[in-house]
């Protein structure tokens, strides 16, 4: 880690546009992640289809995995590097809880195609884009269980129109600016470096970073009801996230747990009967209206 921690101090010295788009490709390449035993099984069980996104001249292929015949639908969104599988401990939950589940692998991850940028990369807004198009394909979307990034990915297809009576965040980062911050001060990368490389995202992203702040779009827009549950041992992101999402938008909840991490909080059994009481009381609640809800365009 020290030499890897030179490199980037030196890079940022003596090549700051190199190093610019280094951070750049590493910052947007997801992890290959694989699947588990229990995921495999557990896509092997679905139903699977394909819902699109479409947009600059090309339609791409998000794979959508279906279980259970009746009740409201619940979306699952997997977070970086994740994929469909990584639910297996909670599907089954919903489903005895009377709901039907839905998942799928975002563009650049899984079984889905590849984004804009080709299979190495994509972007929390083409994941956005990926849950918006498997809740236009799917039909009305009852609640959103969302992990890590696909907390971040959810908050912005609710701003950008989805309609849903809940959303659940696990471990979910509250703002991209921050984590990209922390990421190059860990690495030793100088501040205008990382700088150039944001300004340089920002135009092919079409957006600003500070659109990814997911605190501000329940401060300044329609949200629904939202539950966070965070682990205090979480290392990839830091409970203090979860806490300043929970304080940002109204009618939320912070569920804290310990000792359960990034990962293994979704095997946990309180954790699936929390977010399955969760689903289950807002069968009574008003949905979001729609507002610009639509089949979305990839970036």
């Amino acid at each position: 880690m020290a030499w890897r921690r030179l490199r980037w101090q030196a890079g940022s010295l003596f090549f700051p546009t190199a190093t610019a788009t280094a951070l750049e490709r590493l910052w947007f390449s997801p992890p290959r992640g694989k699947h588990s035993p229990e995921g495999r099984r557990l896509l092997d069980s679905a139903r699977s289809e394909w819902a699109l996104v479409t947009g600059q001249g090309a339609s791409r292929r998000v794979r959508v995995y279906r279980w259970g015949n009746k009740g409201p639908v619940v979306l699952l969104a997997h977070g970086w590097g994740g994929n469909a599988g990584q639910w297996h401990a909670v599907v089954g939950g919903l489903l005895s809880a009377g709901m039907r589940v839905v998942a799928f692998d975002a563009l650049s991850h899984g079984a889905s195609d590849a984004g804009a940028r080709g299979q190495q990369q994509t972007s929390i807004l083409e994941m956005a884009r990926s849950l918006l198009a498997v809740a236009w394909h799917v039909g009305p979307v009852h609640a959103v269980v969302a992990h890590s990034l696909g907390g971040a990915a959810a908050a912005q297809a609710i701003r950008e129109g989805l309609p849903a009576r809940g959303v659940a965040m696990i471990g979910a980062p509250a703002d991209m600016y921050d984590a990209c911050a922390a990421m190059a001060w860990q690495l030793g990368i100088a501040p205008h470096v990382l700088d150039r490389m944001q300004r340089r995202s920002e135009q092919w992203l079409g957006a600003s970073w500070s659109t990814f702040n997911v605190p501000d779009i329940g401060r300044t827009r329609p949200v629904p009801p939202l539950l966070v549950i965070h682990d205090r041992d979480d290392k990839e992101v830091r409970w203090e996230d979860g806490a300043a999402i929970a304080g940002a938008w109204p009618d939320s909840r912070l569920i804290t747990t310990e000792g359960l991490g990034h990962r293994r909080i979704l095997r946990d059994a309180d954790v699936i009967a929390h977010l399955a009481r969760f689903v289950c009381g807002l069968a009574a609640a008003p949905a979001l209206p729609p507002m610009s809800y639509r089949a979305p365009a990839s970036q």
